[in-house]
């Protein structure tokens, strides 16, 4: 599990070329150990929350960019282009740099509206994301490369 982690981050910025399920998935289970961890952590010793919020920011963009390589790299191993996991993070970044400012909003008002229908197709896009990751790659060579069991 561990070499997953580690290749997940050596390959961070590689859009090229394919992924296999478990070089998704053993990332995401470390990510979740590990901010699991963390967060106990922060409640039990007592840190400055400023040095938690940059430590937080620092290890969420890492993360968020090692995610889309790979996710990129998930689908290229479907044979599908990297069109979807681009819309679907910028659909994240936007929730999650809007996400303090929603509940300042009127609830009546088209903003509000708009948010929330933005909401509604992230999750979307979350399940079909979730789908597409959990499917087996194509065993054929395609057009981003060899099947990754075969190499």
């Amino acid at each position: 599990m561990l070499y997953y982690y580690k290749l997940f981050w050596m390959n961070g910025l590689n859009l090229k070329g394919r992924s296999r399920r478990k070089e998704f998935w053993y990332p995401e289970l470390m990510t979740f150990i590990i901010s699991l961890v963390a967060s106990v952590l922060n409640y039990i010793i007592p840190i400055p929350s400023i040095l938690a919020i940059i430590i937080y920011w620092i290890f969420t963009i890492a993360t968020y960019i090692a995610n889309f390589s790979v996710s990129v790299r998930r689908f290229h191993d479907l044979g599908m282009s990297m069109l979807f996991p681009i819309i679907f993070f910028i659909f994240g970044i936007i929730l999650g740099v809007t996400n303090n400012y929603i509940a300042e909003i009127n609830t009546g008002s088209f903003l509000y509206t708009l948010f929330v229908i933005i909401g509604v197709i992230y999750i979307v896009m979350c399940i079909i994301s979730l789908a597409i990751c959990c499917t087996n790659g194509s065993k054929k060579e395609n057009k981003y490369g060899k099947d990754p069991k075969e190499i």
